[in-house]
């Protein structure tokens, strides 16, 4: 059948080669030139099914309507995640300072670090959240910004406590 079909093909695009049309000599070449379409065109990641089979002329099967879905799914992680869109960038930084910041929390010297860290992670992570609501990376890097600040303000309660319970200082 594949080889009727492609012999079928390869006779009609023969015939129509051989064919040469002259152009005719009243013809003005911008009018030619400047022919804009009649209808926006079709956007298959917003389109449903309806309107594809009005496109078609006739009633899809259900592979044919599965197969436009799986399409569709795959349109719209791809245009979602585009690499040089700024809001991943500042996404994928927003959870990188998040762990960092916390991981600055267990080194002693270092968790005085943890604080900006944490207060930059949470500032790119809004901003990339509201250029793209749905980055789970911006949202991990808020989340991981605002743990490590309860934990420092939780370490200063702690610490503050204890020294205020120290009899050697002189406090009480």
């Amino acid at each position: 059948m594949r080889k009727f079909i492609l012999s079928i093909a390869v006779i009609f695009l023969f015939l129509n080669a051989g064919s040469t049309s002259t152009p005719a000599e009243n013809i003005n070449p911008k009018i030619e030139n400047s022919i804009e379409p009649t209808h926006p065109p079709f956007n298959f990641i917003t389109a449903k099914v309806k309107d594809v089979e009005k496109l078609l002329g006739r009633k899809m099967k259900l592979k044919e309507k599965i197969g436009f879905k799986i399409l569709q799914h795959k349109l719209r992680k791809d245009s979602s995640h585009k690499k040089g869109e700024p809001g991943s960038d500042k996404g994928k930084t927003a959870m990188i300072l998040g762990i960092i910041g916390a991981a600055c929390l267990l080194i002693p010297f270092l968790a005085i670090a943890s604080i900006p860290l944490a207060i930059l992670a949470i500032v790119f992570g809004n901003q990339a959240k509201k250029e793209n609501p749905n980055d789970s990376k911006a949202k991990t890097g808020v989340i991981l910004g605002w743990i490590t600040i309860g934990l420092v303000v939780l370490a200063l309660i702690l610490v503050v406590a204890i020294l205020a319970t120290w009899s050697g200082w002189g406090w009480g």
